[in-house]
Protein backbone atom coordinates (compact mmCIF):
# COMPACT_ATOMS: atom_id res chain seq x y z
CA UNK A 1 0.00 0.00 0.00
CA UNK A 2 1.34 3.31 -1.20
CA UNK A 3 0.33 6.74 0.91
CA UNK A 4 0.67 10.23 -0.52
CA UNK A 5 1.54 8.69 -3.83
CA UNK A 6 -0.41 11.01 -6.54
CA UNK A 7 -3.33 9.05 -7.96
CA UNK A 8 -2.49 6.85 -11.44
CA UNK A 9 -2.46 8.70 -14.10
CA UNK A 10 -6.38 9.17 -16.14
CA UNK A 11 -9.51 8.68 -14.20
CA UNK A 12 -10.89 5.84 -12.21
CA UNK A 13 -13.03 3.73 -13.42
CA UNK A 14 -15.55 3.33 -10.77
CA UNK A 15 -15.62 5.82 -7.73
CA UNK A 16 -17.95 4.51 -4.57
CA UNK A 17 -18.85 6.84 -2.27
CA UNK A 18 -19.75 5.14 1.12
CA UNK A 19 -22.91 5.45 3.06
CA UNK A 20 -22.46 5.79 6.47
CA UNK A 21 -24.78 6.23 9.53
CA UNK A 22 -24.46 8.32 12.53
CA UNK A 23 -23.24 5.78 14.85
CA UNK A 24 -20.20 5.86 11.97
CA UNK A 25 -17.19 7.26 14.60
CA UNK A 26 -16.06 10.76 13.83
CA UNK A 27 -12.39 9.98 14.25
CA UNK A 28 -13.16 7.75 10.66
CA UNK A 29 -12.10 4.24 12.04
CA UNK A 30 -15.12 2.53 11.99
CA UNK A 31 -15.42 -1.04 10.71
CA UNK A 32 -14.06 -1.94 7.73
CA UNK A 33 -16.78 -4.73 7.13
CA UNK A 34 -19.12 -1.70 6.53
CA UNK A 35 -17.26 -0.20 3.60
CA UNK A 36 -15.99 -3.89 1.57
CA UNK A 37 -20.10 -4.54 1.63
CA UNK A 38 -20.20 -1.21 -0.74
CA UNK A 39 -17.43 -2.30 -2.85
CA UNK A 40 -18.13 -4.23 -6.09
CA UNK A 41 -17.24 -7.02 -6.63
CA UNK A 42 -13.35 -7.78 -8.45
CA UNK A 43 -14.44 -11.10 -9.67
CA UNK A 44 -17.35 -9.19 -11.79
CA UNK A 45 -14.99 -6.46 -13.11
CA UNK A 46 -12.47 -6.58 -16.00
CA UNK A 47 -8.59 -6.91 -14.72
CA UNK A 48 -6.97 -3.31 -14.86
CA UNK A 49 -10.00 -1.52 -12.96
CA UNK A 50 -8.77 1.57 -11.06
CA UNK A 51 -11.86 2.24 -8.34
CA UNK A 52 -11.60 5.01 -6.37
CA UNK A 53 -13.14 5.13 -2.58
CA UNK A 54 -14.13 8.27 -1.39
CA UNK A 55 -14.31 9.61 2.23
CA UNK A 56 -18.00 9.72 2.25
CA UNK A 57 -21.59 10.07 0.41
CA UNK A 58 -21.45 12.87 -2.59
CA UNK A 59 -21.08 16.65 -1.25
CA UNK A 60 -23.93 18.66 -0.40
CA UNK A 61 -24.96 20.87 -2.59
CA UNK A 62 -24.44 24.91 -1.69
CA UNK A 63 -22.02 26.40 0.72
CA UNK A 64 -24.89 27.63 3.25
CA UNK A 65 -26.49 24.40 2.91
CA UNK A 66 -23.21 22.73 4.10
CA UNK A 67 -22.58 25.09 6.93
CA UNK A 68 -26.02 24.81 8.54
CA UNK A 69 -25.70 20.90 8.69
CA UNK A 70 -23.45 19.26 10.93
CA UNK A 71 -20.19 17.98 9.40
CA UNK A 72 -20.14 14.71 7.35
CA UNK A 73 -18.52 11.71 8.71
CA UNK A 74 -15.95 10.23 6.57
CA UNK A 75 -13.90 6.65 6.53
CA UNK A 76 -10.47 7.20 7.35
CA UNK A 77 -8.12 6.45 4.51
CA UNK A 78 -6.36 3.53 6.50
CA UNK A 79 -9.99 2.19 6.93
CA UNK A 80 -11.00 2.38 2.59
CA UNK A 81 -7.19 0.97 2.10
CA UNK A 82 -7.58 -2.17 4.03
CA UNK A 83 -11.42 -2.94 3.26
CA UNK A 84 -9.51 -3.14 -0.29
CA UNK A 85 -7.13 -5.23 0.42
CA UNK A 86 -9.38 -7.23 2.10
CA UNK A 87 -12.08 -7.16 -0.87
CA UNK A 88 -9.53 -8.31 -3.58
CA UNK A 89 -7.70 -4.97 -4.91
CA UNK A 90 -3.67 -4.67 -5.65
CA UNK A 91 -1.41 -1.91 -5.86
CA UNK A 92 -3.90 0.01 -3.25
CA UNK A 93 -2.72 3.42 -2.45
CA UNK A 94 -4.30 6.82 -0.81
CA UNK A 95 -3.60 10.63 -2.05
CA UNK A 96 -5.08 13.91 -1.53
CA UNK A 97 -6.94 14.93 -4.57
CA UNK A 98 -4.67 18.47 -5.51
CA UNK A 99 -8.02 19.69 -7.18
CA UNK A 100 -10.48 18.58 -4.56
CA UNK A 101 -8.44 18.56 -1.46
CA UNK A 102 -10.20 15.06 -1.11
CA UNK A 103 -7.95 12.26 0.63
CA UNK A 104 -8.89 9.21 -1.96
CA UNK A 105 -7.80 5.50 -1.70
CA UNK A 106 -8.11 3.39 -4.69
CA UNK A 107 -7.22 -0.04 -5.77
CA UNK A 108 -6.70 -2.20 -9.04
CA UNK A 109 -8.14 -5.31 -10.30
CA UNK A 110 -5.77 -7.33 -10.51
Amino acid sequence: MSTGAPMPAGKADIHVFPSLDKTWPKDGLGPIATVIAQLPDPADLPRGTLVAVHGAGRKRPGAIVGWLLPKRREVHPAVRCTALLARGYVSVGATVDPKTGERVAWGYVG
